[in-house]
């Protein structure tokens, strides 16, 4: 185990663990919903080609998921931990996303979001920055789930590829 995952929470180690295998260095990789850039920062000093984007400092690129003009199929990897239950952004993450390229997405379980915002209450888990106004199953990803895993029936994590193949091997 690294340093920095000892550093990370309980939860944030499993989708880090989960996630890893399928990031790439010659990847262009993009952590939408950075915050406090924890992983595009960990993932620089490893030799991986990262950009952060978030609404607020100190992303990289600061700016709002649904009106930012991303030129299309412009990152090979689109990681998005705990932001698609906040924006629909599935159709903006599609169009950034080179034909045969990863998203690695995380979100809460629907059916017990309401848990939790419990732990919220108590501080056992992180405060939400804005409701979750859309929580759904990672199965309705308009893409082709390549693996998933369920953190403690919670929150669900998801590997897709954009449907389009390229090149090599993934």
């Amino acid at each position: 185990m690294t340093v920095m995952e000892e550093k990370l929470s309980f939860a944030n180690n499993q989708k880090f663990k989960f996630f890893f295998p399928y990031l790439r260095k010659e990847d262009r990789i993009i952590d939408l919903g950075c915050g406090n850039m924890w992983l595009t920062n960990y993932l620089r000093s490893m030799g991986y080609n990262c950009v952060g984007f978030d609404s607020a400092p100190p992303a990289d690129i600061v700016g709002d998921i649904k009106t930012y003009r991303f030129s299309s199929s412009s990152f090979d990897t689109v990681i998005a931990l705990e932001i698609v239950e906040h924006v629909d952004c599935i159709a903006e993450i599609k169009r950034m996303l080179k034909p045969g390229g990863l998203l690695i997405v995380s979100t809460p379980v629907p059916h017990f979001d309401f848990l939790l915002r419990i732990g919220e209450a108590f501080s056992i888990f992180q405060k939400r920055t804005s409701p979750h106004s859309n929580l759904f199953y990672i199965e309705k990803i308009p893409m082709k789930l390549v693996d998933k895993k369920n953190l403690c029936g919670l929150v669900q994590c998801g590997v897709f590829i954009n449907e389009t193949p390229r090149g090599g091997n993934r």
